[in-house]
């Protein structure tokens, strides 16, 4: 069985592209301060003291699921627009878009006797094949202590790199086994599913995903999270909501950007184009040889 690299925050990001590009998948240690952490755990655990189990043979009859976190969970917003994390998805997305977005944000607790979910690729959502880029990466955050025993995330180390038909071996599945606090990233091409929990409490995490910006997003963001409490957020995170045009012209609202509906102040609108640099100067010449 492979064992999942472990990182901690002392290591560069150098460090960390490596071990993703080599096994699809790493644990860091130590990115959020405890105390921080702390506050995340406990409002988490207080709004699925009111969850009830989810019911589907993919989502599980045994696991809690709330999604909406940006409004739901504010203090976890720090950890979707953490730098180390945004640089990982600077590295593997941008080759594939011109600005990236949250896919979803979602806990998942994991209760006693819930099996294994089936091995998959989160990116098979998106049916086509990428070329340059990830289509989407994962981030799952620890709430508890992750447990081969407890339902530790299952991971197949360089299945990204697999053929898309082939299968993992039992051999070949380790597990996220990690400390609260703690962060897996796995990219959306990788095998992974969630495991089996053979103790008598429930195991907590929270994935933040995100994926390239002229995707659907797999939880419409834009409703998720209220316009009011978007307008307050800062730029960073009403960008990975969703609010900004991804060129050329991919979000328009009136041909403006639409993050001007965050604003109360309303200025004469004009419609605007949104292109690539590289087209800019084709267009601008075509123009001047009329």
């Amino acid at each position: 069985m492979s064992q999942i690299q472990v990182l901690t925050k002392n290591n560069s990001l150098s460090d960390i592209l490596n071990v993703l590009e080599k096994d699809g998948c790493v644990v860091i240690e130590g990115l959020i301060a405890p105390n921080s952490f702390k506050n995340i755990q406990t409002e988490l655990k207080n709004l699925l003291k009111v969850t009830a189990d989810c019911s589907g043979d993919f989502y599980g009859y045994k696991t809690k699921r709330i999604s909406g976190l940006v409004e739901k969970l504010p203090e976890g917003n720090s950890l979707i627009a953490h730098p180390t994390i945004l640089a990982v998805m600077d590295h593997f997305l941008l080759p594939g878009c011109t600005d990236y977005h949250l896919n979803l944000t979602q806990a998942i607790s994991i209760g006693p006797g819930e099996p294994a979910q089936i091995i998959h690729r989160d990116d098979a959502m998106f049916p086509y094949k990428a070329e340059n880029s990830e289509k989407m990466m994962n981030c799952m955050w620890a709430v508890d202590d992750f447990t081969i025993d407890n339902g530790a995330t299952q991971l197949v180390p360089g299945s990204h790199l697999w053929a898309e038909e082939r299968n993992a071996t039992p051999e070949e599945i380790t597990y996220g086994v990690m400390k609260a606090g703690s962060v897996l990233i796995y990219l959306g091409s990788l095998l992974h599913s969630g495991g089996a929990n053979r103790t008598s409490n429930y195991r907590t995490g929270i994935v933040y995903s995100y994926a390239l910006g002229w995707l659907k997003q797999a939880e419409n963001q834009f409703l998720a999270t209220s316009r009011e409490v978007a307008s307050k957020l800062p730029d960073t995170m009403q960008k990975l909501l969703g609010y900004f045009v991804h060129k050329p012209n991919l979000g328009c609202v009136d041909g403006l950007d639409p993050k001007c509906l965050l604003s109360d102040i309303k200025e004469e609108t004009v419609f605007t184009e949104f292109l690539p640099d590289e087209v800019v100067p084709i267009l601008r010449e075509y123009r001047a040889s009329l």
